[in-house]
Protein backbone atom coordinates (compact mmCIF):
# COMPACT_ATOMS: atom_id res chain seq x y z
CA UNK A 1 0.00 0.00 0.00
CA UNK A 2 1.50 3.22 -1.05
CA UNK A 3 1.90 6.10 1.88
CA UNK A 4 -0.37 8.99 2.18
CA UNK A 5 0.93 12.22 0.49
CA UNK A 6 -0.98 15.19 1.29
CA UNK A 7 -0.52 17.79 -1.35
CA UNK A 8 -0.80 21.11 0.96
CA UNK A 9 1.82 19.56 3.75
CA UNK A 10 4.15 22.51 2.54
CA UNK A 11 1.35 24.93 3.09
CA UNK A 12 0.71 23.34 6.61
CA UNK A 13 4.23 23.71 7.67
CA UNK A 14 4.22 27.43 6.66
CA UNK A 15 1.35 27.69 8.59
CA UNK A 16 2.85 25.73 11.70
CA UNK A 17 6.02 27.91 11.67
CA UNK A 18 3.55 31.08 11.45
CA UNK A 19 1.56 29.78 14.50
CA UNK A 20 5.05 29.23 16.52
CA UNK A 21 6.20 32.42 15.38
CA UNK A 22 2.81 34.41 17.17
CA UNK A 23 2.95 31.78 19.76
CA UNK A 24 6.69 33.38 21.04
CA UNK A 25 5.34 36.76 20.53
CA UNK A 26 2.50 36.12 22.66
CA UNK A 27 5.20 34.69 25.63
CA UNK A 28 7.20 37.42 25.24
CA UNK A 29 4.22 40.09 25.23
CA UNK A 30 2.72 37.91 28.63
CA UNK A 31 6.60 38.07 30.04
CA UNK A 32 6.39 41.86 29.90
CA UNK A 33 2.70 41.60 31.29
CA UNK A 34 3.90 39.77 34.35
CA UNK A 35 7.42 41.54 34.72
CA UNK A 36 5.50 45.05 34.76
CA UNK A 37 2.84 43.13 37.49
CA UNK A 38 5.76 42.54 39.64
CA UNK A 39 7.19 45.49 39.39
CA UNK A 40 3.79 46.77 40.74
CA UNK A 41 3.69 44.48 43.80
CA UNK A 42 7.07 45.21 44.29
CA UNK A 43 6.34 49.42 44.73
CA UNK A 44 3.07 48.33 46.58
CA UNK A 45 5.18 46.44 49.61
CA UNK A 46 7.86 49.93 48.94
CA UNK A 47 4.90 52.10 49.73
CA UNK A 48 3.12 50.37 52.56
CA UNK A 49 7.02 49.57 54.07
CA UNK A 50 7.62 53.58 53.64
CA UNK A 51 4.26 54.11 54.93
CA UNK A 52 4.86 52.18 57.97
CA UNK A 53 8.45 53.36 58.84
CA UNK A 54 7.56 57.34 58.76
CA UNK A 55 6.00 58.16 61.68
CA UNK A 56 8.30 55.79 63.71
CA UNK A 57 9.92 56.28 66.87
CA UNK A 58 13.46 58.28 66.70
CA UNK A 59 12.16 59.86 63.50
CA UNK A 60 12.89 63.52 63.18
CA UNK A 61 11.83 66.44 60.29
CA UNK A 62 14.44 65.39 57.92
CA UNK A 63 14.06 61.69 57.83
CA UNK A 64 9.61 62.69 57.56
CA UNK A 65 10.50 64.52 54.45
CA UNK A 66 12.59 62.18 53.02
CA UNK A 67 10.14 59.45 53.44
CA UNK A 68 7.91 61.76 51.91
CA UNK A 69 9.97 62.71 48.54
CA UNK A 70 10.40 58.65 48.74
CA UNK A 71 6.68 58.00 48.94
CA UNK A 72 5.79 60.55 45.99
CA UNK A 73 9.00 58.83 43.58
CA UNK A 74 7.09 55.71 44.63
CA UNK A 75 3.55 56.81 43.10
CA UNK A 76 5.11 58.97 40.50
CA UNK A 77 6.95 54.90 39.65
CA UNK A 78 3.46 52.97 39.93
CA UNK A 79 1.68 55.60 37.71
CA UNK A 80 4.51 55.02 34.86
CA UNK A 81 4.24 51.16 35.40
CA UNK A 82 0.41 51.32 35.47
CA UNK A 83 0.70 53.05 32.12
CA UNK A 84 3.55 50.67 30.72
CA UNK A 85 1.28 48.10 31.80
CA UNK A 86 -2.14 48.64 30.24
CA UNK A 87 -0.06 49.03 26.78
CA UNK A 88 1.31 45.73 27.80
CA UNK A 89 -1.78 44.25 28.01
CA UNK A 90 -3.34 45.79 24.64
CA UNK A 91 -0.12 44.51 23.13
CA UNK A 92 -0.61 41.13 24.58
CA UNK A 93 -4.27 40.90 23.63
CA UNK A 94 -2.98 42.19 19.85
CA UNK A 95 -0.37 38.99 20.47
CA UNK A 96 -3.50 36.50 21.69
CA UNK A 97 -5.34 37.29 18.80
CA UNK A 98 -2.58 36.86 16.08
CA UNK A 99 -1.99 33.82 17.83
CA UNK A 100 -6.01 32.44 17.41
CA UNK A 101 -6.19 33.37 13.96
CA UNK A 102 -2.96 31.25 12.88
CA UNK A 103 -3.84 28.39 15.39
CA UNK A 104 -7.21 28.53 13.52
CA UNK A 105 -5.92 28.24 9.97
CA UNK A 106 -3.00 25.46 10.94
CA UNK A 107 -5.92 23.37 12.94
CA UNK A 108 -7.76 23.70 9.37
CA UNK A 109 -5.33 22.26 7.41
CA UNK A 110 -4.53 19.66 9.92
CA UNK A 111 -8.17 18.82 10.09
CA UNK A 112 -8.11 18.59 6.07
CA UNK A 113 -5.13 16.11 6.48
CA UNK A 114 -6.38 13.72 8.75
CA UNK A 115 -9.73 13.49 7.26
CA UNK A 116 -7.72 13.21 3.74
CA UNK A 117 -5.77 10.47 5.16
CA UNK A 118 -8.60 8.71 6.89
CA UNK A 119 -10.39 8.22 3.37
CA UNK A 120 -6.95 7.49 2.05
CA UNK A 121 -6.44 4.48 4.08
CA UNK A 122 -10.14 3.81 4.15
CA UNK A 123 -10.15 3.31 0.48
CA UNK A 124 -7.04 1.25 0.26
CA UNK A 125 -8.52 -1.45 3.14
CA UNK A 126 -11.75 -1.48 0.83
CA UNK A 127 -9.41 -1.93 -2.72
CA UNK A 128 -7.66 -4.44 -0.43
CA UNK A 129 -10.50 -6.40 0.62
CA UNK A 130 -11.91 -6.18 -3.19
CA UNK A 131 -8.66 -7.89 -4.55
CA UNK A 132 -8.67 -10.62 -1.79
CA UNK A 133 -12.20 -11.32 -2.66
CA UNK A 134 -12.08 -11.60 -6.79
CA UNK A 135 -7.90 -13.59 -5.74
CA UNK A 136 -10.44 -15.90 -3.51
CA UNK A 137 -13.04 -16.26 -6.06
CA UNK A 138 -10.63 -17.08 -8.51
CA UNK A 139 -9.17 -20.07 -6.81
CA UNK A 140 -12.82 -21.83 -6.00
CA UNK A 141 -13.54 -21.46 -10.22
CA UNK A 142 -10.25 -22.74 -10.80
CA UNK A 143 -11.21 -26.22 -10.13
CA UNK A 144 -14.82 -25.92 -11.22
CA UNK A 145 -13.92 -25.47 -14.99
CA UNK A 146 -12.68 -28.87 -15.38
Amino acid sequence: MKRFRFRLEKVLEVREYYERIAEMKLAAAAGRCALLERNLAENARATRDAALQRFGPGRDLADMQAAELYARRLAAERERTLKALAFAEAERETARQGYVAASKETKLLTKLRERGEAEYYRSAVREEVKILDDLSRAGKNIGRDE
